[in-house]
């Protein structure tokens, strides 16, 4: 038996925000509580509240955090993006700890190999009044109804921070209320509606935004009897990378729309026990939707439901089949769901079962792009409003690639900026000043990555002359994360919709081609074509396993589709002999992009030597380059 140490001599008094945590952290493991061996991770609406969580869970798991002579712990609290180790060394990580729980805010926090650790993935929603009601009663603190609602709406970190000792919850509050007030310039005019965000007044969702507003007035027309039920949409599926405002979206189209607003998922249905209370609390949600339509039901994280075709061998994929049988019950139920519109979201609808999506039941999937220009300085304008921001130039150039939190979060961090510097009014310095600092590229660097570049425009323009936009580079790398490409070549669509296998066989040329380019000019390549599934390498790889397999370009007419998240490449390493083919075709246009950049090198070097300069050439200016010297 392991003798345990502990690391605290004695409990520590929790306070009231602590209590608070604890409290909503209980009623999120709560299933957990009596089991003796567990690794859950538990979903924050942000890490900004980590500390209060940690604090709260340690002490709800162990109030003295105990270890054992030999290091370990029998229980873990920690953030998800923490835990760095993998392979075996995450396996020994958990291997002497008992109860274990992760705290994380996306999913990108949580590697594939760490998420083969857990038992669960839990959402925590934020503490309400009613739990802030409850620990002041244990703490024996006068609090009021709208003292609680008004903690409800701040965040832990800020309440930790204004509680001292005897200071009574109604001081706390107008504390917290008066950080608002102006300082040494005026304060400038409230966010109209800032409770009630509505999709009109957000920015960057493209398709998404047009499908929602025209759900508002069908859903008006019918409240007002002009129009049937089977005349507005049942429900969609909002599918984008993670921070691009799914969230937001269904919250501002229920606002939009005037309907109640119901947020689920399956990890909280899950969180309820077995297969059968989680059946219970699906049916639960959708009979809460129906009790309170005309309502907007959102599903987050829908792929976590699966797809029944997929592992059919695994132990667990009877469970999988009854979940997904079950919600196109609740989806398409014999009755109808009159009233009920459902949103989900989703980051790969391709995990999705085909049966979710047919008629009747979620009818269409519309991809939320990134944010573009416009719509990235439609946002900061958004979460910074009433302030004279000026000349956002320099900001939406260096936020290529960034999704709507990302820039929420910037907004945060430049009226953080501005309230050091003791101003109430945010300036366009703010901004750019709280932006992650830009590490420039060296001269070689740059050149290299405009070669790269230069080499997809040059054969773009020779095989698909019309297709081609313009290309771009950046400057240099943000050095704390890597938002978007370091540069792009931009087509118009390279594949007709009828397309034969020239088409395919030019886009593979294309996709090789910023290789073939550093080849040629450099000598060698880099890893930017590689490294990533939707990089250079992986997509030529992926298309020329299509032409083979899945769209009768190949040497038979035999069709494949290929199962999991990535289909091509599990075809790939099953079939040996399709791997010489696609090998052969790789082979074959990456010669083709060679001779056609070879041909061309005194061209290719000196646009690659502009591109380098300037940072961005059009498509006219590519095509007097390669054709003006053809006609002089």
């Amino acid at each position: 038996m392991r003798s345990l140490i502990s690391l605290r001599s004695e409990r520590q008094p929790l306070s009231l925000p602590i209590i608070v945590a604890q409290m909503a952290v209980r009623r999120a493991i709560r299933p957990f509580l009596s089991a003796t061996c567990f690794v859950v991770a538990v979903k924050l609406q942000s890490l900004d509240d980590f500390e209060a969580y940690l604090a709260a869970t340690r002490d709800l798991l162990d109030p003295f955090y105990a270890v054992s002579e030999n290091g370990d712990r029998p229980v873990s609290v920690d953030c998800a993006k923490a835990i760095s180790q993998s392979g075996w060394g995450l396996v020994q990580r958990f291997r002497n700890t008992n109860r274990a729980v992760l705290f994380y805010s996306d999913e990108t926090q949580i590697s594939a190999e760490l998420g083969m650790v857990l038992d669960q993935r839990i959402v925590l929603h934020p503490p309400e009044p009613k739990l802030w009601m409850a620990a002041a009663r244990e703490l024996s603190l006068p609090m009021t109804a709208e003292e609680a609602s008004y903690l409800a709406t701040q965040s832990l970190h800020d309440i930790h921070a204004a509680m001292r000792r005897g200071r009574p919850i109604s001081r706390v509050v107008r504390q917290m209320q008066s950080r608002t007030q102006p300082t040494r310039e005026s304060e400038p005019p409230p966010r109209p509606e800032n409770a009630k965000t509505r999709l009109e007044h957000l920015a960057g969702y493209g398709e998404a935004k047009v499908w929602g507003m025209q759900l508002a007035e069908d859903l008006r027309l019918w409240q007002q009897g002009e129009i049937e039920w089977r005349d507005v949409d049942r429900g969609v599926v909002l599918c984008g990378p993670p921070g691009c405002g799914k969230t937001t979206y269904a919250l501002a189209l229920a606002n939009s729309c005037r309907v109640n607003f119901i947020s689920e998922s399956a990890a909280a249905w899950q969180a309820k026990g077995h297969l059968g209370d989680m059946l219970k609390a699906m049916r639960g949600a959708f009979k809460r939707a129906q009790d309170e339509r005309p309502a907007i039901l959102f599903l987050d994280e829908f792929d976590s439901f699966g797809d029944r075709r997929t592992n059919q061998n695994d132990p667990h994929h009877d469970y999988k089949r009854q979940v997904i049988n079950g919600l196109l019950e609740c989806l398409d139920p014999a009755g109808g769901r009159e009233g009920v519109v459902v949103v989900a979201a989703t980051n790969d609808a391709d995990r999705i079962d085909p049966a979710l999506l047919r008629p009747g039941r979620l009818e269409k999937v519309v991809e939320i792009p990134l944010p573009d220009e416009e719509a990235r300085r439609a946002i900061i304008e958004y979460h910074l409003p009433g302030h004279e921001l000026g000349d956002l130039t320099e900001f939406v150039r260096q936020s290529e690639g960034w999704t709507g939190a990302d820039i929420e979060k910037l907004a945060r961090d430049a009226r953080r900026l501005a309230r050091k510097s003791g101003r109430a009014v945010i300036r366009a310095t703010d901004v750019t000043d709280a932006m992650p600092p830009s590490v420039p590229f060296t001269e070689e660097e740059r050149f290299r990555l405009a070669v790269h570049e230069i080499g997809h425009a040059v054969v773009g323009h020779v095989l698909r002359p019309e297709a081609l936009v313009k290309v771009w580079i950046r400057s240099g790398k943000s050095s704390k994360a890597a938002y978007g490409n370091l540069g792009e070549t931009q087509f118009q669509d390279l594949i007709p919709y009828m397309g034969k296998a020239c088409h395919f066989r030019d886009q593979i040329a294309i996709l090789l081609a910023g290789m073939a380019a550093e080849r040629v000019i450099l000598g060698d390549h880099s890893t930017g074509a590689g490294g990533d599934a939707k990089g250079d390498l992986g997509l030529a790889n992926d298309t020329a396993t299509m032409m083979e397999r899945s769209l009768g370009f190949g040497d038979d007419l035999l069709m494949d589709m290929g199962y999991g998240q990535r289909p091509w490449e599990n075809m790939r390493r099953q079939d040996r002999q399709l791997q010489g083919t696609v090998r052969q075709r790789l082979d074959t246009e990456l010669a083709r992009a060679t001779e056609i950049l070879a041909e061309r090198r005194v061209q290719v070097e000196a646009l690659a030597r502009l591109l380098s300069e300037r940072q961005e050439l059009s498509a006219a200016e590519i095509r007097h380059a390669l054709d003006g010297e053809k006609t002089s």
